[in-house]
């Protein structure tokens, strides 16, 4: 299908568009871009009849590690709130029942509130079998010996990985399970383009550049990409002379410069002005990954060469650090997670200029072990309607596989199931933070029609959904090609 169509029969959201009087219009594309929205002139043939559905702009996750979501989906599922108990009985039951003796994949355990940490040892009395199982935060990696040596760190004192030796373990495993890996992100793909996606920012700990250029040559993605570097590779992408917004192929693109500054809620990693009840040892108020001095210097070096930052922060000390680096670098970009925020700090992120790209649906676990965990700062947890009042530009996203990519779940979230009463968006403002676009002239056809009705979703009805039709500059990337009339 070309980009040249008109979508005939659709219906609008006032907030996602420009106004019409008419009930029912029609879209033109073309060369890519919206070039007319009118009300529906009575032809029902041609194009793409949308007979009433609503027309909406695709949807975007603003971060996701694609190929750790991709390799994710496909291994042992390990609940959030199960205890150390319950690990060993679903590791030894996989055990018995899979068919290869390869490398046992986990994913998704959280040992923030477990009495004893793991260890190597204990998983080497279930099985001599390679065995690494992958935090649901992905900050923390629980090997057995065996496991150690498949993911690169045989030399590992305890098996648990916690921070940068978890992140170059979990590289090293997937620079081994490449051409596996590429085969399973073209499903992620359709996966995403089915529920309304158009785009995504790719996290992901390698460099990720290389990755998709690779998977370029086997077709064009389904889903537009913002591709992030991180700091070991900054000085590679700037001597290529790349800079954020580089168009690097078709639907590819120059992402930001990642800098993970912190940890996380449920590995007791978070950086934090208050310290953790029950901290790890030497590291009462969690952990930074880099010194304010060294993301000051990332920071300004990227700035100057024209690459925005991404700053991964959780605690509310990772939060102030991170933000008097934008502010001493000039640098723009994003805080990513924002977590935790002092009072003093929100309205910093609108003088600044500085995004807050947040995760809802990371409540949805974090919740059961926030009085735990932060017990003196849960009521500033989560704050999306103070970051809104503030002035903040807030995106959301879902740090897939953290949390599952699904646009509609974390509006869901941010606007039905808030850490706190008022703390909720509206509808609008959870899809604004979802989209990059409208539906209006001289826009990119970058669009989604919805089984849902205007009035659902204007409620707050985010029942996580398959579209209709799934289109990037007028092309079919999922659909229905039924409602495609030539």
């Amino acid at each position: 299908m070309t980009s040249d169509v008109t979508i005939r029969r659709a219906r609008l959201i006032p907030a996602c568009s420009d106004p019409v009087d008419s009930e029912l219009v029609d879209v033109d594309v073309s060369h890519g871009r919206i070039t007319a929205v009118r009300p529906h002139t009575g032809v029902r043939t041609g194009g793409i009849d949308a007979d009433g559905a609503v027309l909406v702009p695709g949807l975007w996750d603003a971060h996701v590690h694609f190929s750790t979501h991709a390799l994710l989906a496909e291994c042992l599922q390990l609940p959030a709130d199960a205890d150390l108990a319950e690990i060993f009985d679903r590791v030894r039951q996989e055990l018995v029942t899979r068919r290869d003796d390869g490398l046992l994949v986990g994913f998704g355990y959280r040992s923030a509130t477990w009495p004893v940490q793991p260890s190597a040892d204990a998983l080497d009395a279930l099985s001599l079998e390679p065995i690494a199982l992958i935090a649901g935060d992905l900050h923390s990696l629980w090997c057995n010996t065996a496991g150690l040596t498949a993911v690169g760190a045989s030399q590992h004192p305890t098996g648990l990985l916690r921070e940068e030796e978890a992140f170059d373990a979990m590289v090293h495993l997937m620079r081994t399970e490449t051409t596996h890996v590429d085969a399973l992100v073209r499903g992620a793909e359709r996966r995403a383009a089915a529920m309304g996606v158009v785009g995504v920012v790719d996290m992901e700990m390698q460099w990720g550049i290389g990755s998709w250029l690779r998977r370029l040559e086997g077709g064009r993605s389904l889903v537009r990409v913002d591709v992030a570097t991180y700091p070991e590779d900054l000085d590679r992408l700037i001597g290529l002379g790349m800079r954020t917004g580089t168009q690097l192929g078709d639907r590819l693109r120059v992402g930001p410069l990642k800098v993970i500054s912190d940890g996380s809620l449920s590995s007791l990693t978070a950086h934090c002005l208050a310290p953790y009840p029950h901290p790890i040892a030497g590291s009462p108020n969690g952990v930074a990954n880099h010194s304010p001095e060294e993301m000051l210097e990332l920071l300004s070096r990227a700035g100057r060469s024209g690459i925005q930052g991404a700053i991964h922060a959780i605690g509310d000390l990772a939060c102030r650090d991170a933000l008097d680096a934008f502010e001493r670098s000039g640098a723009v970009g994003t805080i990513e997670h924002a977590q935790l925020i002092h009072p003093d700090d929100l309205p910093r992120f609108a003088n600044l200029g500085v995004g807050a790209s947040v995760q809802p649906a990371h409540l949805l676990e974090d919740e059961a072990v926030l009085d735990e965990v932060w017990p003196t700062s849960t009521d500033r947890a989560f704050p999306l309607r103070a970051l809104v009042d503030a002035g903040a530009r807030l995106t959301l996203g879902s740090d897939a596989p953290v949390s599952p990519l699904d646009p509609w779940l974390a509006m869901d979230v941010a606007v039905n199931r808030p850490h706190r009463p008022g703390q909720g968006l509206t509808p609008a403002e959870a899809l604004a933070a979802c989209t990059r676009t409208r539906v209006a002239v001289g826009q990119p056809a970058d669009l989604a029609l919805l089984t849902q009705g205007p009035a659902q979703l204007e409620q707050g009805n985010f029942t996580t959904q398959n579209s209709l039709i799934t289109l990037i500059a007028g092309e079919l990337t999922h659909g229905n090609v039924d409602m495609v009339d030539g």
